[in-house]
């Protein structure tokens, strides 16, 4: 069974201040009478010298007093013997001894050199027998006068005994209050220790299942505030580091599903690049084959030679476009950029696609504002420019306009390219720059191009972080494109 710290420091602190507790008693019951008996002894020892060095110079008449201080202050009976033994001065609370009988004092109580171990009966003047007590006895003279006495003091020894009986028969109230102190002091000092440990215990399994929201309170400056401390930071760095993985977790699973896209595009874009090619190679393949074997229509070789080569400059151009888009998609490409001027490239676009738009019967109408310079790519904004003027010129009806404007709006430069005569549906415009995607379904080339000249527009467009946009208007369809001025 789990038991709480608390617990355990309560039961050990319990047991260690009852066991405490017994030995301080015990130590007292035991060695109190020892040390008792050496310090009375020691003390009258010490008083009795400078009473002897006092009284010398004194008559016997004179000493009494002093006799009689040295009594009160050590609690003792002191008596004077001449040489014959006859007691010529008592105390008036004096216990007689009689020398001549064998009774116990205890061997504890002998005096040393100086002190005369006396056995015999005792009588007081509380007619109590048995008393224990111990004699120092100490040599002494009096002023004018020549003989010698013997001082006598008598210790009774009796308090102390009685002292330890009185602590032996407390033992049951001291026991009981012992119990009530150790369990209620390691109670209290039990539940204020382990308080912070319990509380940074409940953190730590928080910390545990991954909750950052509590944490630990520090009130002391010891080393459970440190563990406390340490806890929070713990759970800061923690938390830190969860929220980053968490975002890079997040942006891996975004790559590997771009990823995933780009390879089914990539996937979608080879099997139409597939398709697209294998058309005309099976065109160009059956003419051979017919020219060969000169086999009907296909006798007139120069007619056919002739289609031959018009699919191949196809299938030429498609390739250039197929390179174009391969370059734009490699990984890591960035735009070669420098300053161009846009209004000069437009105008350059222009002449060189004046004449296929003129085949078409289409009036081209342009209001070209002029020293209009922005930083970018000027091979691919020139490539994208003219895709879209050829797809508008493409998709215009015969007589219909192509209205082309370049124009400074708010430091920002404008460009527009508007047919008339034609509208796109609006489910379409989602469609509309996919690789291969054509709003004339038939796919003639006559009406039409291969479907990745916007493709490559947009790629372009991406690859510089222009906008764009291609809309249906009153008159017709508008491609506009935003670029920023350059300073």
């Amino acid at each position: 069974m789990k038991k709480s710290i608390t617990f355990k420091i309560f039961t050990i602190t319990s047991i260690l201040l009852i066991v405490s507790a017994i030995c301080i008693y015990l130590i007292i019951y035991f060695m109190l009478p020892i040390y008792y008996y050496n310090y009375k002894q020691n003390n009258v020892e010490t008083g009795l010298t400078k009473l002897t060095s006092t009284v010398q110079s004194l008559s016997m008449e004179e000493a009494k007093k002093y006799f009689e201080e040295f009594n009160l202050k050590y609690t003792v009976n002191l008596n004077i013997q001449d040489m014959k033994g006859n007691i010529i001065y008592t105390s008036l609370n004096f216990i007689s001894i009689d020398m001549s009988q064998d009774t116990a004092i205890p061997k504890d109580s002998l005096p040393l050199s100086n002190k005369a171990l006396v056995r015999g009966s005792i009588n007081s003047n509380s007619s109590t027998n048995e008393n224990l007590i111990s004699i120092i006895s100490k040599q002494i003279k009096f002023s004018e006068d020549n003989e010698s006495y013997t001082i006598n003091v008598i210790i009774p020894l009796q308090p102390i005994d009685e002292a330890s009986k009185v602590l032996l028969n407390l033992v049951p109230l001291i026991g009981i209050v012992v119990i009530i102190i150790s369990v209620v002091g390691s109670f209290i000092y039990s539940k204020k220790i382990t308080k912070p440990l319990v509380e940074i215990n409940k953190n730590a399994i928080q910390l545990a299942a991954l909750d950052f929201e509590k944490s630990c309170e520090v009130n002391s400056e010891d080393e459970i505030g440190e563990i406390a401390l340490s806890l929070n930071e713990l759970a800061s760095n923690l938390q830190h580091t969860m929220g980053e993985l968490k975002n890079t977790n997040l942006k891996l699973l975004d790559d590997i599903e771009k990823e995933r896209e780009i390879e089914r595009k990539r996937r979608e874009f080879t099997a139409t690049i597939s398709h697209e090619l294998k058309t005309p190679i099976t065109i160009i393949k059956g003419q051979l084959e017919g020219m060969l074997g000169n086999i009907g229509i296909y006798k007139d070789r120069d007619k056919y030679m002739n289609r031959s080569l018009v699919v191949l400059d196809d299938m030429e151009s498609m390739v250039r476009e197929i390179l174009e888009i391969s370059k734009l998609e490699t990984h890591g490409f960035k735009p070669q950029y420098t300053e161009i001027n846009l209004s000069y490239l437009v105008n350059n676009c222009l002449e060189k696609l004046s004449y296929l738009i003129s085949q078409k019967d289409i009036s081209l109408n342009s209001k070209i504002a002029e020293e209009l310079y922005i930083q970018g790519d000027e091979k691919l904004i020139k490539k994208a420019i003219a895709n879209i003027i050829n797809n508008s010129s493409t998709h215009t009806e015969r007589n219909e306009k192509v209205l082309i404007n370049l124009y400074e709006d708010n430091y920002l430069i404008v460009l527009t390219v508007e047919n008339e005569g034609v509208h796109i549906d609006e489910e379409e415009f989602e469609k509309i720059f996919n690789p291969f995607y054509r709003i004339e379904k038939s796919r003639n080339r006559s009406t039409g191009g291969s479907g990745l000249g916007l493709y490559i527009v947009k790629k372009i467009l991406e690859a510089h972080a222009l906008e764009y946009k291609i809309t249906n208007t009153q008159s017709g369809v508008c491609f506009k494109i935003i670029f920023n001025r350059s300073n």
